[in-house]
Parts: structure tokens; sequence; C-alpha cells
């Protein structure tokens, strides 16, 4: 059997690392591309190819059956000490690139990785759905919409366009990186609970949507082989906590964490609600219980 080939981008960060691994498990040969790799050991279906993607995809990349692009630039323009219409370049530069070599090699699918960080907190009420128009004003916000309006207009031979925009994340392997100074909120909290300090925990105790990052491959793997929808697509876990659930069930594992709370700073927009999209219908999401306990015990393990 033939094996599919799939081009992740950004495969040396977060989320991108986890879409690499879960290709490979998943049966498929992947060419990981990103400017930076960590030590971390690989998988032998995983091809790294260390790239500046500004400079664009090198020729000696072949085709592919399906292109992720997930690599982003997400730490603010001023940290970065770059304007945003500077942070806007860091993003898009890239991402045009890819759709070069995608224009190239006609990849039966192109999914562009999104976030549900194009939303205001006032856009919803009660939760984020296919319906809502985000109005997300951040140098962020803005990024990512201009990506999702450039890859939806780029690409017209043939390969079919997945837009997917991804809410909380959570999973092995975080790590802040230069392009990602801030982790997760879960990460945050793992990391003060085996350090002994208290998990704080906003006033408002927002609810959230969370997606185990070992769920993303398969689901892109179904979601690659349907018609493209034509609009952003609201991919994730169905699963929602609030932080002080999320919390509590760290201070379960971890006996001796503590939790503690501190007032608000900010409006927390609403969770995602995954969208309705067919191949997803029966798809198994990790519950935040679930989750946890496989990210501490890979984490042990490695």
């Amino acid at each position: 059997m033939i094996r599919r080939r799939v081009l992740i981008t950004g495969a040396g960060g977060f989320a991108g690392s986890a879409l690499s691994l879960g290709f490979a498990k998943l049966g498929w040969e992947v060419i990981a591309l990103d400017r930076a790799f960590d030590d971390r050991p690989g998988h032998e279906a995983i091809r790294r190819v260390t790239v500046e993607l500004t400079e664009g995809v090198p020729e000696a990349v072949p085709g592919v059956d399906l292109v992720v692009h997930a690599a982003w630039v997400t730490t603010d323009p001023e940290t970065l000490g770059v304007t945003p219409d500077g942070y806007l370049a860091l993003n898009l530069r890239p991402l045009e690139k890819v759709l070069e070599y995608a224009t190239r090699t006609c990849p039966r699918a192109f999914v562009f990785v999104s976030s549900s960080g194009v939303f205001a907190a006032e856009d919803a009420v009660g939760g984020l759905t296919d319906a809502d128009q985000p109005t997300g004003a951040s140098p962020y916000a803005v990024a990512k919409l201009a990506g999702e309006s450039l890859v939806q207009t780029s690409l017209d031979h043939g390969t079919a366009v997945h837009v997917v925009r991804l809410g909380y994340l959570f999973g092995p392997g975080e790590m802040a990186i230069a392009s990602r100074l801030r982790v997760s909120l879960v990460a945050g909290w793992v990391a003060a609970a085996r350090a002994g300090e208290p998990l704080v925990v906003r006033s408002d105790d927002p609810v959230r949507d969370w997606t185990f990052t070992a769920d993303l491959a398969g689901a892109l793997e179904r979601l690659a082989e349907e018609v493209a929808a034509g609009r952003p697509i609201h991919l994730g876990s169905p699963h929602v906590c609030s932080d002080s659930e999320f919390a509590e069930l760290i201070a379960h594992v971890v006996p001796a964490a503590t939790r503690i709370t501190q007032p608000a700073a900010g409006q927390v927009k609403p969770p995602m609600v995954p969208s309705d999209v067919a191949a997803l219908r029966d798809f198994e999401w990790t519950d935040p219980a679930a989750g946890l306990q496989l990210l501490l015990t890979e984490e042990v393990a490695a």
C-alpha cells in the first residue's frame, strides 16, 4: 500500500509537533518543516527539514497529499519589537510561500490552522458558533483573519481548502519558544503544582473548551477526505470545563497542589462550539481528565 504523505509547517512547535507525531502514528509519511526543532526523539516516519519559510519551501521537498500550515508567530508585536504591520508580515510571508508550494505541487487538500483567537469576548454569549462573526482586533486576530482570507482565495486548482479554528489546547511536550512565549493554562498549572506553587484561578472562573493535541491528526485526517466547507470550521473537542474544574483535576493527581483565586483581568471569550461536520460526528475526543492522565504519564516516561 502506498503511504500517504503530509507536509506540516511549524512542526517544531507545540501543535505542529503533536500533528507530526499524530500523522506518523496514523501511518502517514511526514515532512516536518520549521526553523528549529528541539532535541526530543522523533519518529521514523517523520523527516525534519530546518528552513526559513520566508525563503520558500525548498525545491527538494516533494509533492504531498496534504499540507497543514500550522506555523505562526503568536508572541505579541511589542515583545518582539516590531510594528503591527511587521507582525502581520512575519506571519503572512511564510504563508504566501507555502501557498506557492501548494500551487506548484497541487496537493489534494490544504489545511490552514486558525484559532478561536479571531473572536472578541463580546462576539457571543454562551458559545462561539459558525454563525458568529469574529471581530477580534488584536494583532494576532487580525493576522489570523488575513490568513484565513488569503488561503480561501489563493488555491483554485482542485486542492480542497480547509480553514480550521482551534480552541484551547493541552497536551505533552509544551514549552515556551521565541515565537510562542506563553504556554497554556494547563501547562502553567501543572508546572506550578510540581513546583509546590499554588494554581492561580481567575475570580470569574471562565468556562473554556479543551482539546487534547493528540486528537488533532486523527480529526484532520478525516476532515481532509471531505469536500471543503467553504468557510472556517470550528475544530475541537466538545468537552468544556471551568478553570477551577480543570485546576481541581490537576490537584487530584498532584495531591500537594493548592488552588488560589485572583481578581480577573479582562474578559475571556466564550468556549468554541465545534462545527457539525459529518466526518467528525462519531469522532472520540479525549476528555480533560483522561488527557491530563496521558499528559502526565507521557512526560514522566520521557
